[in-house]
């Protein structure tokens, strides 16, 4: 491919095989994967509020039988502007699943884009491309990301990654666009999957080490320094509060139970053809992924060059660290543990594989046939898998309705005020269905509402005497109460975590709103500093390329 050609084939072959991969899912309308029910509700909520003038909704109103959730206080929100964008105003809940089935087929799209960018600078286009297919393909990233898991932000991670890498690449050769790509893609990542954007830091910097070992100079790793601190500054508006409003959630239920990262290690293989639990055949699928990584090293005429090294040495430590025999290390660790599921390191996986295999086509002969063979026989484990799965089967609908019926988040995001009692699925559907937005004890009490919408409630309460009265969403750090414009009123959490508070007697104005504490307001601020910088780095003038920087080794073998 030359010229002009090569950049209209690729994006067709590109567009057309994602397009392909995800086509079963959208034909059956979703899998009834792990995260399914969590999507479908931020997705839906987020996007209603989006469409209602909120420009970053942070607190679901209608969430948890409509006494509001804090999802997005905490959760990266890019993947759900996308599935917003096809959304559109007024999206049926019963259709929920369809936006998010085109956030995810555009992040499988912009997966192979940028895995190509990143591999053309290392190897032809034609072997580019059918890598980039390659890392569409692979297990963990469509078969148990996206059908098995329907880990939408996750998912998202596998579009960012290649980018980051592709910017750090350019910014070791000295090539001005470099650094801005891989601060943008770093900022995507902590917009899309924390989890996943604690892993690219660490191979960041463990390739930074390489490069600054192999050029005798320390300028990679400050550049990899630099970039994760603006690209993190960039971020602020999700970080800062997530890190400093913890306490106002049920954030234990992210460290322990199913989230133990004890738990999570790759400790069992399938027992037989009717076995189609997960851990079992997430562990076969990556130990097939280090057999082709394996193998192309093996079968490389030059295995001990340094770029083979470099990535056969971080495949194999992925996976390593994948297995229970690494737990003594991760218990050392513990930002390490926030990645919460070990097997998560199969994005590292799945990256050196691609990058090995990219930069050293099989030699001739039995190595050749046997790394075909035993690809064939990883896509066709997916298949059947994919095939026979109850995860990867289409959702039960009535599971969907009663979904929402209680609307009901994640547990982890549940106000700390609230009983755990009180946040089942049931209570929070009969609740949602049959409790008015404002009730009291007091007799004689009425009122008219003014405004209910997201942060900001006003009504006009006329009470006979002094009146306590309890608002239909949760108590939050942030929420606010004023008597008639001037008079601050205190707020409270009832037993049940609800808002609540005494009025005077008389005929009054009340309005009660979630204002935007410090974490919020520096986190905002810290962001804009942080694009400003990088439209900077953009515009700045021109540069001479930094002494002592050389580009990567091409270990492609000719």
């Amino acid at each position: 491919m030359k010229g002009g050609k090569e950049w209209a084939l690729v994006p067709l072959v590109l567009a057309l095989a994602s397009a392909l991969l995800v086509l079963p899912v959208w034909l059956q309308g979703g899998t009834q994967g792990h995260d399914l029910f969590h999507h479908l509700l931020s997705g839906h909520y987020f996007a209603r509020q989006l469409w209602q003038g909120e420009l970053y909704p942070r607190w679901l109103m209608a969430m948890n039988g409509g006494f509001g959730s804090p999802t997005f206080f905490f959760y990266p929100p890019l993947p759900y502007y996308v599935s917003a964008l096809f959304a559109g105003p007024g999206a049926p809940a019963q259709q929920a699943i369809y936006p998010l089935l085109g956030s995810a087929t555009l992040a499988l799209l912009l997966s192979g884009t940028f895995a190509y960018l990143w591999l053309r600078a290392t190897t032809p286009p034609g072997r580019a491309l059918a890598v980039s297919l390659l890392y569409l393909i692979l297990p963990y990233h469509l078969a148990m990301d996206l059908y098995a898991r329907f880990a939408l932000a996750e998912f998202w991670a596998f579009a960012w990654a290649p980018l980051i890498l592709l910017g750090q690449d350019l910014a070791h050769r000295g090539l001005r666009q470099g650094l801005p790509l891989l601060i943008l893609g770093l900022a995507l990542l902590a917009f899309s999957h924390l989890p996943s954007l604690l892993l690219m830091m660490g191979l960041v910097s463990v390739r930074a080490l390489w490069f600054a070992w192999r050029s005798r100079t320390l300028a990679p790793c400050w550049i990899a320094l630099g970039a994760q601190g603006l690209g993190l500054c960039m971020a602020a508006a999700l970080l800062l509060p997530a890190l400093a409003d913890q306490g106002a959630i049920s954030m234990e239920l992210m460290r322990g139970g199913m989230f133990d990262f004890r738990r999570n290690f790759l400790d069992r293989l399938p027992s037989g053809w009717g076995d189609w639990r997960f851990r079992g055949h997430l562990a076969w699928q990556s130990l097939l992924t280090l057999a082709l990584l394996l193998i192309a090293w093996a079968a490389a005429r030059e295995p001990r060059h340094p770029e083979l090294l470099c990535w056969g040495a971080i495949g194999v430590a992925a996976f390593l660290m994948m297995l229970p025999v690494s737990q003594p290390l991760w218990s050392l660790l513990p930002p390490l543990q926030l990645v919460q599921f070990p097997w998560r390191l199969n994005l590292i996986l799945l990256l050196a594989t691609v990058a090995l295999v990219a930069q050293v086509p099989p030699a001739p002969g039995p190595w050749r046939w046997l790394w075909w063979g035993l690809l064939a026989l990883t896509l066709a484990s997916s298949l059947v898998y994919v095939r026979h799965a109850p995860l990867t089967q289409a959702p039960d609908l009535r599971q969907v309705d009663a979904l929402f019926a209680g609307k009901r988040s994640a547990r982890e995001y549940r106000p700390q005020q609230t009983p755990r009692g009180a946040f089942s699925p049931s209570q929070l559907a009969w609740q949602g269905a049959f409790q008015a937005p404002i009730t009291t004890e007091q007799p004689g009490v009425s009122w008219t509402l003014v405004r209910w919408q997201p942060r900001q409630l006003a009504l006009v309460v006329t009470a006979p005497q002094p009146a306590k009265l309890i608002l239909h969403q949760y108590d939050y750090p942030g929420w606010q109460a004023s008597l008639d414009d001037t008079l601050p009123l205190t707020v409270s959490a009832n037993d049940h975590g609800l808002l609540q508070l005494w009025v005077p007697a008389g005929q009054h104005s009340l309005t009660l709103t979630l204002a935007a504490r410090w974490p919020e307001r520096a986190g905002n601020t810290l962001s804009l500093l942080g694009w400003l910088a990088w439209l900077w780095l953009i515009w700045r003038p021109t540069r001479q390329r930094a002494p002592g920087q050389d580009a990567p080794d091409r270990a492609r073998q000719t």
